[in-house]
């Protein structure tokens, strides 16, 4: 049986390190939570229970429950947004599910000073999918 896994891609430009720990943190816990959110909201087979994972072609790929029993999780960092949607790309070229996370950031202009910038783009879900399928697309990316 495969290794089932999700991966997530955050950029890290837009956190200011150590101060924004905390931040990231709630950045990753939200990405993470939105792929399962709609793999529950949309997924569900018809007997009301079993949720399946669907590629972007709207494949079956793996069950949920099966990931949900060993839900694996790689946190993986990239510098900047082009870096990000290239990997996004590429995981999408490979049929993996994958979803975006946009929120609304804070930048730090001064040591008291923030402006708040919507809709920005923070990180990327890959999965949850077959591990190496996704090993193939993130490479060896640092983790977070």
């Amino acid at each position: 049986m495969a290794s089932i896994n999700q991966t997530l891609i955050i950029r890290t430009d837009i956190f200011n390190l150590p101060e924004d720990i905390g931040l990231l943190a709630a950045q990753v816990a939200h990405i993470h939570f939105e792929i399962t959110r709609d793999m529950i909201d949309q997924g569900m087979d018809d007997d009301g229970k079993s949720v399946l994972i669907f590629n972007e072609q709207g494949e079956q790929g793996a069950d949920f429950e099966e990931w949900v029993k060993e839900p694996y999780l790689l946190v993986k960092k990239v510098p900047n947004l082009e870096a990000l949607d290239h990997f996004h790309k590429l995981a999408k070229e490979a049929g993996l599910p994958t979803n975006e996370w946009k929120d609304t950031v804070y930048v730090r202009l001064s040591p008291t000073m923030k402006q708040a910038f919507p809709n920005v783009l923070v990180g990327i879900s890959i999965g949850p999918a077959d591990a190496d399928k996704i090993r193939t697309v993130v490479g060896d990316l640092p983790l977070l």
